[in-house]
Order: C-alpha cells, then structure tokens, then sequence
C-alpha cells in the first residue's frame, strides 16, 4: 500500500471459523517511518471502511434482530403448546434445559397447575394439584427443596418427576402418558384461582416440558432468577469482555472472576466494579423478570462483546454468556439453533392439539381427539402480545410478533435501499470526475488534427521559401 515516499504494510489475523460470536481483530497499518496503528482511526470513507461497518455493525445488528424474532417465534408457539396436550398424552415430557438449579426454578412461582395422568383413553387416573402461592401439593406442603419428592409423593407411583442438569421431566408408568394444565383464571371463585406464572410464563411453558419449537441452546433470558438467588457458578471461573470504540478499533479486552458468595447480587457487584469489572464501560443491571441488561457509558458509547467464557453452571453446565444473553453475539447465533421437535416431525399426530378437561367425570375421557382447540392457539400465536427485548440498536416493547417481523423486514429493506442510493451517487460522482480528468488530460482528435493541418501549412511555406532561396542562389552564381 503506498503511503508518501514508501509503501505502508496492512496486518490482519484472522478470525478463524466465524460465526455471530465471533470477535474480530483490528486491521492495523505499519507506516513507511514505522509506527503501527489501527487502521480504522483514519478512515472515513472508501470500500474498506463500508465493509468493515457491514461486518461491525450492520450485519450484527440484523442479526441481533433476527435472533430475537426467532426466540419470540418459538416462545410463543411454545407458550400455545404447552397448554395442550397429544391425544393420547405422551408417556415422558422433558423439559429444557433452565440453566439454574430446581430450587431457584421454582422459587418465585404464583398461581396452580396441574399434573395429571391419563389412560390411552384420556381418562385421569391420577393427579397432583399445584399452588405455587400456598405452597401446596393436593393440600400438602412443599418447599423449593421437597418439591419433588412431595410431588412425587402425590403421584401415587404412577408417575415420576425429576430433575438432571438443568431439565426437569416427568414419565408415566406404562401405558399412561402425563398431561399439564394450569388453573383457570377464577379470582371470585370458592376458592380463587389463577394459572401459574413466573416471568409472564406458565409452568410448563417456563421449564419447557411440551415445546413444539427446540433449541440446543439457551434462547429466553427472563431467568426469573433475584438478586438474592444463587447463581451456581464456581469461584474462579471467569469471563473476558472486548470493548470497542464506534470505529470498531479496541479499547480494551476486560476479565472478570466469579466472585464468592455465589449470589445474583455477587457477581453484579463484580460486574459492575471499576477495578476488576466493567465499570468503566457502563453497568449490568438486573430486571424484575431476571433478565440481565448492559447500559453502556460515555459518548460515542464503546460496543461490548463477549471474548472468552469459561464459566459453567452447576448442575446444568450453561455459561453466564448464554444463561443470560451477555453480548450480541450469543443473542444472535440462537436464529440458527431453533427446529420442531423431533418426534413431532415424525409423527404429527404427536401435536398438541386438545386441552385437559379437569372438570371431566370420572371413568370419562378428559382428552377429546376431536378438540382442535390447540390447534387454534398455535394459529393466534403470531397476532399475541409478546415482551421483546432491545436488539441492534431497536428498542424493545410489547407488541405482536407479526408486527415485529413487518418491522425488521421494512428496516433492512430501507438500509438496503439507502446502500444502493449511496452505491449510484459514488457511481455518478465517479463517472462524472473520471469524465473531467480525461477531458483535461485526454486528446482531442479534431483539436489534433487542426493543429495537424497547420503545422503541415507552415511546413509547405516555409519549403517553398527554402526553395525560393536556394533558386536566388543558383541565379547568382551562375552570374558570377
């Protein structure tokens, strides 16, 4: 690269695999005198530098974005099928994984549900009644710590409940299956009711126990988790931020410990410590559904990304990155995790489509083939209501999942037609500079030719004076 009397010399590793986690290397200039510094700092315009705000800022954005539609897409769809069930009731549920202990799951937990096991003809042959507000299992008391083997307890031996790295399930003793329902919401009812709920989720729903979208990895950060709830991640482990100036040059790569004590509040504090955190660079703060926000500071505000964690949850192995969403890059890889549920796509008829009839009589069926009911809720699944998070750069709110994918694909409709705006407009000005420079230093062949035709005349006149004067000699000296 030519830079003044000498040539510059660009550096650049490369980032390997790259995928929406990635974090990219500066491109850095050595100059002829040999200083060496970011290359970005002083570009302003130019292929490179659009290429380098492409991968820096505009794709992340998009799919930040994206990634966040997909997770409201399949929570949704999940939220309407877990409040049916299969006719009949499958055998097992298994949950997904909520990267916390059972313990910090169930604490903060309202309202009743129930778990009941029915017959391959729909029929309950038993069921154990939650209320999460009374603490109770069919009238008997449960903590966070007895809840299974209360539950357990209630189900008589004809199902059975527990709970391994993160995932809660419940198996029906052959040839039952297990179906869940929640409470109706009846709250001038003898006695009151309402559905269960923790983190605008039912129970099912919020331990994912009959999904009809899965995901391999973490996909909703609403952890329900408090300040005071303990983390389950060991003393020691650690996590290394990147900030980046609006450039895209680094500030500087930030680690941070997990700091004993184990709590919520613990690792906010450590977090959010101008020494050993972030502090710095703006602050983590945790919301009342346990979703972990990071404000950034100072103006331009650096951009935060996750460089490196080696963190992982006890019992569930999920890293502090995916457990609560840190950095754009793990909200944005989930786009590509998400798939129907394997045992759906090989047999439909594994859809769940019926609703639990409670208040069925006994011997009677309390799952009807016929009820389409489900059905109808996975088809209003795009018209509800769903909290969407901020994401590249869009604020979040409530609003429509239709609504938010009209959005997204208008937004990157109109980037995409600025781009091709701005495209033309370089073209034009290019087209138009190149057409006045070589006007200026280009040949003019008409202008050529009569200059041409000229010199040729003067040629022609001054060969016939030559002529004429060498005639005048000859005359003269024939007259000597």
């Amino acid at each position: 690269l030519l830079a003044g009397n000498g040539y510059a010399k660009l550096d650049y590793a490369r980032a390997g695999t790259v995928n929406a986690e990635s974090a990219f290397n500066d491109i850095y200039i050595t100059e002829p005198g040999g200083q060496k510094r970011a290359l970005m700092d002083t570009i302003s315009s130019g292929e490179i530098k659009g290429l380098v705000e492409l991968r820096d800022t505009e794709a992340p954005a998009a799919s930040q974005r994206l990634g966040e539609l997909m997770a409201r897409v399949a929570d949704e769809l999940n939220r309407a099928h877990n409040a049916n069930s299969s006719v009949p009731a499958p055998s097992t549920l298994t949950g997904r994984n909520v990267g916390q202990s059972l313990e910090t799951a169930i604490a903060g937990f309202t309202g009743g549900t129930n778990v009941a096991v029915t017959s391959s003809a729909g029929v309950i042959q038993t069921s154990a009644h939650i209320d999460f507000s009374a603490g109770t299992i069919n009238g008997t008391a449960f903590t966070a710590n007895t809840f299974l083997s209360v539950l357990n307890t209630q189900l008589g031996g004809q199902a059975t409940a527990s709970f391994d790295g993160g995932v809660l399930s419940f198996s029906a003793t052959a040839p039952n299956g297990v179906a869940i329902a929640d409470d109706a919401a009846n709250p001038t009812g003898t006695p009151a009711t309402a559905p269960s709920l923790k983190t605008g989720r039912g129970f099912s729903h919020f331990f994912g126990l009959n999904d009809l979208v899965s995901t391999d990895r973490t996909a909703i950060y609403e952890t329900g988790l408090t300040s005071g709830a303990s983390l389950g991640f060991a003393a020691g482990q650690s996590l290394t931020f990147r900030f980046t100036d609006n450039t895209g040059s680094r500030l500087r790569d930030v680690t941070v410990a997990v700091p004993s004590g184990g709590t919520v509040q613990n690792m906010l504090d450590a977090l959010n410590s101008t020494s050993g955190g972030v502090g710095a660079y703006g602050s983590f703060a945790l919301d009342a559904n346990g979703a972990l926000s990071f404000t950034a500071s100072g103006s331009p505000a650096p951009t935060m990304s996750v460089l490196e964690d080696t963190t992982s949850q006890n019992p569930s192995g999920v890293s502090l990155t995916e457990l609560f969403g840190i950095g754009g890059g793990v909200r944005a890889s989930r786009a590509d995790g998400f798939s129907i549920r394997t045992d759906i796509r090989q047999t439909p008829t594994h859809l769940a489509l019926a609703k639990l009839n409670l208040a069925a009589a006994a011997g009677a069926s309390a799952l009807s083939t016929g009820d389409g009911r489900g059905a109808q809720g996975l088809a209003n699944a795009g018209q509800l209501s769903s909290r969407f998070a901020a994401a590249g750069g869009a604020m979040g709110g409530s609003m429509s999942v239709s609504r938010y994918a009209s959005e997204l694909a208008g937004d990157i409709g109109a980037k995409a037609t600025v781009a091709s705006n701005r495209n033309d407009t370089a073209q034009a000005l290019y087209s138009e500079a190149s057409a006045r420079q070589t006007s200026y230093e280009g040949v003019n062949l008409d202008e050529e030719l009569v200059l041409m035709t000229t010199y040729q005349q003067a040629f022609n006149t001054s060969a016939r004076l030559i002529q004429a004067a060498k005639d005048m000699y000859d005359t003269l000296l024939g007259m000597i």
